[in-house]
């Protein structure tokens, strides 16, 4: 099947087995939900500041936090992309809902990015530059993906080969091109794109790293101490810009 062509006008779906559509996580409290989510674009400079300085246990709870968050702005993702492909029954012109909606998919990646950083870190690897010279923000995204291929990433047979990897990577140019969205530049249309392909083959891979790297934690720390007290969130705010610009 060409992921590139244009999928069913239905909303996002596919995981209604999986633990994504179910409580997530499976064996620990994840407490409240509430919290708001960090700018897309700042997302990324917050994981580069704190990946080297966290231990496994650490990691995984804030992989947890994330992939808690990925399942909330799934079904936020589900509703946008409805109201995209029916954008008068909701009230909104054509143009209004593909741009919010690519607006929405701009955040749902910064989202799976930093899953994929912070699993990387329950396994104390680090992500290399590709090209070399010192990763910058502007190489940032692609090393993430591209350390997927790296022989000495615990991820590599999960994420880095097959579907998951193909989608990982048409989700990156999604994130891409349609980020010029927010410029009211014109983009590729929604219906180009098998989403659904895209966002379920994804998020099972994810569900499958989070058995991993539970059970890696396990072996390295009975479990324990996964829970940071009430301010386990606060990291996730952080990157919010909460001044007047």
């Amino acid at each position: 099947m060409d992921k590139n062509q244009p999928g069913p006008k239905t909303p996002i779906r596919g995981l209604e087995s999986s633990i994504w559509a179910n409580k997530w996580p499976p064996h620990h409290d994840t407490r409240s939900q509430s919290v708001p989510p960090p700018r897309p674009s700042q997302a990324h400079s917050l994981t580069r500041q704190h990946q080297a300085s966290l231990g496994p246990e650490q990691a995984f709870r804030r992989f947890q936090q994330t992939c808690q968050r990925l399942r909330w702005k799934h079904v936020d993702l589900q509703s946008s992309y409805q109201r995209a492909l029916n954008p008068e029954a909701a009230g909104f012109s054509v143009a209004d809902a593909e741009v919010n909606f690519k607006l929405d998919w701009h955040e749902f990646y910064s989202w799976i990015e930093q899953a994929l950083v912070l699993v990387f870190r329950v396994f104390g690897f680090e992500i290399r530059s590709q090209g070399g010279d010192a990763t910058t923000r502007h190489t940032y995204h692609h090393d993430v993906l591209r350390s997927l291929e790296d022989g000495d990433n615990p991820m590599r047979e999960l994420l880095g080969t097959g579907d998951v990897y193909h989608a990982l990577w048409k989700a990156k140019e999604l994130r891409n091109r349609w980020k010029d969205a927010a410029e009211g530049k014109e983009t590729p249309p929604l219906k180009m794109y098998d989403l659904s392909w895209v966002v379920s083959v994804i998020l099972g891979g994810l569900e499958k790293a989070y058995v991993l790297a539970e059970s890696r934690v396990g072996m390295v720390a009975g479990g324990s101490g996964l829970n940071d007290g009430e301010e386990e969130w606060a990291w996730m705010a952080e990157t919010m810009d909460w001044e007047p610009l």
